[in-house]
């Protein structure tokens, strides 16, 4: 059974009874491992209970088909049922996953990580064409998502955050939702308890070289500048940045651009209307949005917004590589930039 997004935290919270194997696949590790680990907990409150709990790998899986089905009938020595935790690519798991679920397993949770799959994946159809089985998807979280996460973490310690501050942590994170917790629990503690969080120190807190390559790629690609719409690309992908950060990247800048533009046609200045943004701009970036303000119409500017949401959609949902995909579809958006 497939489930889908609105529906996966309640199923984490209470999946039905007659479950008995789950498997988490998508593009987002971080992600996968958490919501592994706490579907993993409603069955045994200890993972590291060797008598009870048994970890496999597709290594091991790739070797000996049946490992699943014989760590399944092992009687665990506390509890009803043994645990059994995998963690693999996805096309070395297929065989294994098939025997066990052909075995209709009872006596046993069956929790598969698969980090390597797409939607298409054979593993995934397996999954979503049983009947006692769940596939859960776990892709890179959306701006809401990390928005959500955010809110939640702070309000643990009480902390304040100002909504340009959340959008920014919201547009900045999201490639993994590991990553997404971690860079979130060091502005907690920069903040410290009962603390409080602006724009300007969350902007300051996340900046990185590969955040300063994505503003980079953005300007090029809205300057109409393919050499250095490349030379920008190759930049990001030495800082190992993540494909779908980049679309967004550039999505909010082109959405800044569009709304900066409604806002001039309505009377404002373009100072004005650069400085009413939500988040607000860093200051370098604000005196080239000022320079393309004058090259994109806005309705242009939204335009190229929707292409860029496509894009993000085909990077998730295929299983071409995202680098690729996203060069050709930013340099085709480059040479068509007004001049």
């Amino acid at each position: 059974m497939k489930i889908v997004p609105r529906q996966i935290d309640v199923f984490l919270t209470k999946p039905p009874i007659n479950f008995t194997a789950f498997l988490f696949h998508g593009n987002d590790t971080g992600l996968i491992s958490e919501r592994a680990r706490q579907l993993a907990h409603l069955f045994n409150h200890n993972l590291d209970d060797v008598f009870s709990v048994t970890r496999l790998t597709g290594e091991m899986l790739s070797s000996e088909v049946g490992l699943i089905v014989d760590s399944a009938a092992a009687i665990p020595a506390l509890g009803d049922r043994r645990l059994v935790l995998i963690k693999g690519r996805g096309t070395e798991l297929l065989a294994a996953c098939k025997l066990a679920l052909a075995k209709h397993i009872e006596a046993a949770i069956i929790i598969v990580e698969a980090h390597e799959t797409t939607t298409k994946h054979a593993l995934v159809k397996l999954f979503e064409n049983s009947k006692t089985a769940a596939s859960i998807g776990c892709y890179t979280d959306g701006v809401s998502d990390i928005r959500a996460l955010a809110s939640d973490m702070f309000a643990a310690d009480n902390i304040k955050a100002s909504s340009d501050a959340l959008d920014i942590i919201a547009r900045r994170l999201g490639s993994d939702r590991g990553s997404s917790r971690r860079e979130i629990e060091k502005l907690a503690l920069m903040a410290g308890p009962n603390g409080k969080l602006n724009a300007e120190e969350v902007h300051f807190a996340l900046g990185d070289n590969a955040k300063l390559a994505i503003d980079d790629i953005a300007e090029a690609l809205a300057s109409g500048a393919v050499a250095r719409l490349q030379q920008s690309l190759q930049k990001a992908w030495h800082e190992d940045a993540n494909a779908v950060m980049i679309v967004r990247g550039c999505q909010s800048y082109f959405q800044q651009l569009g709304l900066a533009g409604y806002a001039m046609r309505n009377g404002e200045s373009a100072q004005n209307a650069i400085r009413g943004l939500r988040p607000p701009p860093h200051f370098k970036l604000q005196n080239r949005l000022h320079l393309h303000l004058r090259r994109w119409q806005p309705q242009k500017a939204m335009d190229i917004v929707n292409r860029l949401q496509d894009v993000e959609l085909q990077i998730k949902s295929t299983s071409l590589d995202d680098r690729i995909r996203t060069s050709q579809s930013l340099l085709g958006i480059c040479l068509r930039a007004p001049h």
